[in-house]
């Protein structure tokens, strides 16, 4: 009698312990499934596969991804986000994502440099008597001078990012037209590199959210004494290049 009493009771409680035990083990193993899913992470594949083939597969896929989410963007907020210097800035940020000149820092500063450097030449140029857009000696010198000072102020901040000259060039030679365009131009400057940065994470590819952890190092010159390794900062130095910092005049710290 004592013993089937026992067993009434505990019946319903060690079936309640098979269920929970049954569906932690669902549970895991669904997860363990779902886990699959992160093999196809770039950097998975990577050791899986020939990383250089994959590589240009991943560039391609991106770059794709990249330009049809601008474009939506564009379609959905009736604004043009799409413009040419903006090409090689999404190449940059996928194909050399370690690089400090596809940070997101050098990416939007580096088109904000371009910017004002375009519109004040475009002032220049409307102040010359000249008209953008129009191939003139006059012309062509304003804007061999936007790109040289674009270039300066780039190197001399250390926001280098090369695409941005040609966004001094679109600028000063009328391409972009408004202010209006501008703004919009700088928003997807931001939008592209937000979206780098997430694809990126998501395929567990290092890229920085803001500045890049290896500062620019200069100008990379090489001469006939050597590579001329021009650095506000000190760094170790080969027999070579020390040499030719020598023969150069270059100050050794």
């Amino acid at each position: 009698m004592l013993q089937q009493l026992i067993s009434e009771f505990l019946g319903p409680l060690m079936k309640y312990h098979q269920d929970r035990i049954t569906q932690k083990k669902v549970y895991e193993h669904s997860l363990w499934k779902f886990s699959k899913i992160f093999r196809l992470q770039f950097w998975f594949l990577a050791t899986r596969a020939d990383a250089r083939i994959l590589s240009y597969i991943y560039l391609l896929a991106t770059c794709f991804i990249t330009v049809m989410s601008l474009g939506i963007a564009a379609r959905f907020c009736s604004v043009n986000l799409i413009f040419p210097s903006l090409g090689p800035t999404i190449f940059m940020q996928f194909y050399a994502p370690s690089s400090p000149m596809s940070s997101p820092k050098n990416t939007i500063l580096g088109h904000l440099i371009g910017c004002i450097v375009g519109l004040l030449f475009y002032w220049i140029t409307i102040q010359c008597g000249s008209i953008p857009g129009t191939i003139s000696l006059k012309n062509v010198a304003i804007l061999g001078a936007a790109v040289g000072i674009c270039g300066t102020v780039m190197g001399l901040t250390g926001l280098l990012h090369p695409p941005a000259a040609s966004t001094t060039l679109l600028i000063t030679f009328g391409y972009l037209g408004n202010p209006l365009n501008i703004l919009a131009f700088i928003g997807a400057s931001i939008f592209i590199s937000m979206e780098a940065w997430l694809v990126h994470k998501s395929a567990g590819v290092k890229f920085p959210l803001w500045a890049p952890k290896v500062s620019d190092v200069g100008p990379q010159l090489h001469t006939k004494l050597g590579r001329l390794h021009i650095s506000k900062n000190g760094c170790e130095l080969s027999v070579e290049e020390i040499a030719a910092r020598l023969a150069s005049r270059q100050q050794i710290k």
